[in-house]
């Protein structure tokens, strides 16, 4: 009965190893993130080092719809894109949602201040976008955090601050109106180039989006080697009894 127990416990652990290794192999393909990039992001949410894992990457011929298959449900993400100005000028941009993405929720309303912990963040200039506060009791700028739906790619605010189109590439926007880096409404600029709002003239490239974890305490790491480790020693016994 105790080698019945000794067994399915070394068997649980090695799972559980297996399973986090597996984990590590998904999100090590090619990412959007710099490790300069990432820390930056890590920075601005303030919850110190982060496990980020690419649960969507635009492939040729993505719409909106293979977005959200991936990214709806999963919970808080990073979503990072390369988009271009209409004089071909690219920046890395996107967005922190709190939130789960989903496709048939329109806009994700947030009166309160406690729920309004959303950003816009441009990584090629350096600078992050919080989602504005309450200058008054009830005041709707700032409420609408994320726009949810099957036709649009990751969307924030109601401007729409940051608008993914459809077909994720052709005809996307930037007009500044839930988001500001002063902390006050100032309306119609461009999270790329601040340059005023002249129509849906972004170009996006790559994208990818991203769940965010806590990095496990060392001592899960340690009982994950563990399991490994009793692993090895029981194949080894198993071999010299044969």
């Amino acid at each position: 009965m105790q080698n019945k127990f000794r067994t399915a416990s070394v068997f649980l652990l090695a799972v559980a190893g297996a399973g986090f290794c597996l984990s590590a192999q998904a999100a090590s393909g090619p990412s959007l993130l710099s490790p300069a990039y990432q820390g930056q992001l890590e920075s601005w949410l303030g919850e110190g080092s982060l496990k980020l894992d690419a649960i969507y990457t635009k492939s040729a011929g993505d719409t909106s719809l293979d977005f959200h298959k991936a990214s709806d449900g999963k919970g808080r993400t990073f979503s990072v894109m390369e988009a271009s100005n209409a004089a071909g000028q690219t920046w890395l941009v996107g967005g922190y949602n709190p939130q789960s993405w989903s496709s048939t929720d329109g806009m994700h309303v947030t009166m309160a201040d406690s729920d309004r912990t959303a950003f816009l963040f441009n990584l090629t200039s350096g600078f992050m976008l919080p989602q504005l506060k309450q200058y008054f009791s009830g005041d709707g700028v700032g409420k609408d955090q994320t726009f949810n739906s099957a036709n649009a790619g990751p969307t924030f605010g109601v401007g729409h601050d940051l608008y993914v189109p459809e077909d994720l590439t052709n005809g996307g926007s930037s007009y500044l109106y839930t988001y500001n880096r002063y902390g006050q409404p100032a309306t119609g600029y461009s999270l790329l180039d601040g340059s005023v709002w002249q129509g849906a003239n972004i170009t996006y490239g790559a994208i990818q989006v991203f769940s965010i974890s806590a990095i496990p305490e060392p001592a899960t790491y340690a009982l994950l080697l563990a399991g490994l480790g009793v692993l090895g020693v029981a194949r080894r016994r198993k071999r010299a009894l044969a």
